[in-house]
């Protein structure tokens, strides 16, 4: 059995506050990308785990976000026998795609239809925000806006299909240090009303004027590599372009077919590069 783990950019990110807990609340509208990992799922006789991937994502297999949400599941709800699961990886590991997250998502999902535990996504959802923020997120693959620390959804019903240039050098970003980076004092705030306004009425022209990530400047204080590559961005024939998350990926907006290919080519010289779209 098959199971899709799509990545997700963040159109827009606010920081509102540090919460007691060394925690951010944020507000955010996530979208679902359809560049994706692809995982398969089997039964096994034997109470075990095994997890393969096609490139390496941990030293050591226990520490994959997949084996953690896969021994929960198992141990949680009595499964007789184990499984087995391959992860095909195209999403770009600590990129600010949520990569680990909708892996450990899919494999809520695939546990779930393949033992038949006949679970709500919600109750999916649920299980999943204790291994990390953006899994509910990425059990619904749905856009929407995100509250708290990333884990309070308000659906935004809407397919809008953009096409979106995925930019990721390779550079590792640590999303701690970037949190611990940031200062209260110096966040820009915008106005999220603009960019829902821009989804919900599918306006592509307003939703490139309002991209905003909040924690750009604290990603290029830590690594002026990150923003070199943004200006290097904004200087062709592009629409928009932001950085997802706490990076390094760049989301670059150009509708133009040909001239998308053109930067593909232009930016794949040390950088990974994915042209696909928001679903």
């Amino acid at each position: 059995m098959k199971e899709k783990a799509y990545a997700k950019v963040n159109l827009y990110l606010d920081v509102l506050r540090k919460r007691k807990d060394r925690f951010h609340d944020l507000e955010t509208i996530m979208a679902p990308l359809e560049l994706h990992d692809l995982l398969t799922f089997k039964k096994l006789q034997e109470a075990t785990i095994e997890i393969t991937t096609s490139k390496k994502i941990t030293d050591d297999v226990k520490d994959n976000l997949v084996y953690k949400v896969a021994d929960y599941m198992i141990k949680t709800f009595e499964i007789n026998g184990g499984v087995s699961i391959h992860i095909e990886k195209n999403i770009p590991i600590s990129a600010g795609l949520a990569g680990g997250s909708a892996d450990a998502a899919a494999t809520l999902r695939g546990i779930n239809k393949l033992f038949k535990l006949k679970l709500s996504k919600e109750k999916l959802a649920e299980i999943g925000e204790t291994f990390g923020a953006d899994i509910p997120f990425c059990v619904h693959n749905k856009m929407c806006i995100a509250r708290g620390k990333g884990e309070q959804l308000m659906f935004l019903n809407r397919r809008v299909n953009w096409p979106v240039m995925i930019v990721v050098p390779a550079i590792e970003v640590s999303t701690k240090k970037v949190f611990d980076a940031v200062s209260m004092n110096d966040i820009v705030h915008t106005r999220i009303t603009s960019m829902s306004n821009a989804i919900y009425n599918k306006n592509y022209d307003l939703m490139v004027r309002e991209l905003h990530n909040a924690l750009e400047p604290f990603t290029f204080q830590l690594l002026p590599k990150v923003q070199e590559l943004k200006k290097l961005i904004e200087h062709e024939d592009i629409e928009g372009a932001l950085m997802s998350g706490t990076g390094p990926a760049m989301m670059v907006f150009q509708q133009n077919k040909k001239i998308m290919l053109n930067l593909s080519d232009r930016f794949s010289r040390g950088n990974s590069v994915f042209i696909t779209k928001i679903k």
